[in-house]
C-alpha cells in the first residue's frame, strides 16, 4: 500500500511539472505511459528535448515505474537519453539510461532453517543499466506518440548485503558451521538469495503525447 501511495504521488508531481513546462516549451515536452519496458509493469515518463542537430533529436527522460505481481512489489526510477532519427513522423529510437529499482519480495524457505517452511519479506534494491532500441511514431510538432522497443535490464550495482541477510534469517547458530554453510546445507546446496539479476527479455510499448 505504501509503495502504491508513493508511486501515485510521484506520478502527480511529474504530470504537474510537465504541464507547467509545456507552457514555455509547447513542442519540446512529451509524456508517455510505458507498459512493461524498463521499470516495472508500467511507468510514466517525461521527456525534454535537449538538442536538435539536423535530423537527430536528443531527449532527456525521467520517470516512475511500478510493478506488483505474485510475491513481488517494486517501484523504479528510470532516467536516460533517447536519440530520434529522422525529421518526419517515423523514427528509429536509440537510448541509454539507468533504472533504480527498489521493492519487496516474499521468499519461501523450506524446512531446515527453523524446522518448518518460513516465508520472509525481503527488501531488494539495485541499479540497472538500460539500453534500448525501437520504433517510434512521433510527428514532433505535437500530438500522439506510439512506441515499441526492446530494453534489457542489466544489473550494475546490487545493495544486497549477504551477511545482514543471513544474520536476520539465522540469528543464533552453535557448532563449527558458518551461517552460510548451514544455510546452503538446509537448501540442498542451492542457496536462494534476493540478488539483482539481468533481464534480457524486456520488450515494451508506449503511448504518449507531445505538448
Amino acid at each position: 500500500m505504501k509503495l502504491r501511495l508513493n508511486f501515485g504521488l510521484l506520478l502527480c508531481l511529474l504530470t504537474f511539472s510537465l504541464l507547467v513546462n509545456s507552457q514555455n516549451k509547447p513542442k519540446n515536452v512529451a509524456l508517455t505511459l510505458d507498459l512493461v519496458g524498463n521499470s516495472g509493469s508500467y511507468s510514466l515518463n517525461g521527456e525534454y528535448e535537449v538538442a536538435n542537430i539536423k535530423d537527430y533529436k536528443l531527449n532527456a527522460r525521467i520517470g516512475f515505474g511500478y510493478y506488483s505481481g505474485g510475491m513481488m512489489q517494486f517501484t523504479g526510477i528510470p532516467i536516460g537519453i533517447n536519440m530520434l532519427t529522422g525529421a518526419k513522423q517515423h523514427h528509429l529510437e536509440l537510448g541509454i539510461g539507468a533504472s533504480y529499482i527498489k521493492g519487496i519480495q516474499s521468499m519461501r524457505f523450506p524446512a531446515g532453517i527453523y524446522g518448518n517452511p518460513q516465508e520472509w519479506s525481503i527488501q531488494s534494491e539495485a541499479i540497472y543499466f538500460v539500453p534500448s532500441v525501437g520504433y517510434r511514431f512521433d510527428k514532433l510538432t505535437g500530438g500522439l506518440i506510439l512506441k515499441v522497443y526492446y530494453s534489457p535490464l542489466i544489473a550494475v550495482y546490487d545493495f544486497f548485503d549477504k551477511e545482514k541477510f543471513l544474520n536476520r534469517l539465522i540469528p543464533n547458530l552453535s557448532g563449527t558451521w558458518t551461517k552460510e554453510e548451514y544455510y546452503s546445507y538446509s537448501l540442498n546446496g542451492k542457496p536462494i538469495y534476493p540478488v539483482a539479476r539481468n533481464y534480457f527479455g524486456m520488450f515494451g510499448i508506449s503511448v504518449g503525447y507531445r505538448f
